[in-house]
């Protein structure tokens, strides 16, 4: 017979979840944060940082230096070109070749100490990211008879996760290549659909189905609700994957011009404008078809009020040219009113089939 969960097992599960929740909601702000500042090549390598595992913080670290040993790997700037130590460097008053291979992957031969350490802070984060994750999938497989969608979902996340760190590398190694930014994004929100899936499920489980006190005529009305939480969430995806491309077109205004204003984005701008009033608009729809299902229903709430708040700043940045201190914030709202269409999604799900098992067994 298949091992059922425990009060304290599932507690620890729920508590690793949530640190993964929470951390790739950081990394996500971080990633925002790195694309404000243009910190994205703050660190030209990749895993470690000019060839070091933490990096330097001023530039005569960086620049080439006659009097110093190098470590193997370790990187430097010389005549505006990267430049890696085939061995141990030893000092040397002439730059020796032999000792040393150029930098091919990227040209970007560029030191700024701030924008390395944002981009290192956010790297951090997402290899902090992966100990909570692997520890939940370790954690879940003693319950895999029981429970084997958690231990497939969270398999998932994994993978998932890995890919994420790949993809990071194909971003550096090809100086951003901007469409990859955007996957790099839309990644870190399948994250947050995993682990708020898992999470919401594992929770479910540990609140001994409160809902089986509900009338059972709500059945109907909760499977309708857990569809349009589902579209909702799709629909969002799809809005935050054409503001990802909006932000593409305001880093390329902002390279070849400096500044970005508002007008000179490309049209696909009016697109996300108007389909954030579609979102808002199908928030309250949700409410009217939620009404009387209790926790689904304040999650919908919060979802409106989200909705509101995230579109009017997206105003403010359209209409005062894109601060850019907004920008991550801006995003970060569009990662929680995802996590709660998710989060509200799923519950409707698990109590439509808390009903049918209950309706079967009557």
């Amino acid at each position: 017979m298949a091992s059922e969960p425990t009060p304290r097992w599932t507690f620890i599960l729920r508590s690793f979840l949530r640190l993964s929740l929470a951390l790739t909601l950081l990394v996500v702000l971080a990633g925002s944060v790195v694309r404000m500042t243009g910190s994205g090549m703050g660190c030209p390598d990749w895993p470690r940082c000019f060839g070091q595992t933490i990096p330097p913080t001023r530039m005569d670290q960086v620049l080439w230096n006659p009097l110093q040993t190098y470590a193997e790997g370790q990187m430097v700037l010389h005549h505006d070109t990267l430049w890696t130590a085939n061995g141990t460097a030893q000092p040397q008053s002439v730059f020796n070749r032999a000792q040393w291979s150029a930098y091919t992957k990227h040209n970007y031969a560029t030191f700024v100490p701030a924008h390395t350490w944002i981009e290192f802070i956010n790297r951090l984060l997402g290899a902090a990211l992966g100990i909570p994750v692997f520890l939940a999938f370790a954690w879940s497989i003693s319950r895999y008879r029981a429970h084997r969608k958690w231990v497939a979902a969270l398999l998932l996340g994994l993978v998932l996760l890995l890919f994420e760190a790949w993809l990071g590398k194909v971003v550096v190694d090809g100086n951003l290549v901007p469409h990859h930014i955007t996957y790099h994004l839309l990644g870190a929100f399948g994250l947050l659909a995993v682990f708020t899936a898992v999470h919401r499920s594992v929770s479910t489980e540990a609140e001994a189905h409160s809902w089986f006190f509900e009338e059972q005529a709500r059945s109907e009305q909760t499977e309708s609700a857990g569809k349009w939480l589902a579209l909702f969430a799709a629909l969002l995806l799809v809005q935050i994957g054409t503001g990802a491309l909006v932000r593409e077109s305001v880093d390329g205004l902002r390279a070849t011009t400096g500044t970005a204003v508002s007008s000179q984005l490309t049209s696909l701008v009016y697109v996300h404008r108007t389909y954030s009033l579609l979102l808002v608009g199908l928030t309250f729809y949700l409410l009217r078809k939620t009404d009387g299902l209790a926790g689904i229903r304040a999650r919908v709430g919060l979802m409106a009020g989200l909705a509101l708040a995230e579109t009017a700043l997206g105003a403010v940045l359209y209409y005062f040219n894109i601060p850019q201190s907004l920008q991550p914030l801006h995003l970060l709202f569009s990662a929680f009113l995802f996590v709660l269409a998710v989060d509200a999604a799923v519950l409707a799900f698990l109590q439509v089939r808390s009903h049918k098992r209950l309706s079967a067994g009557a």
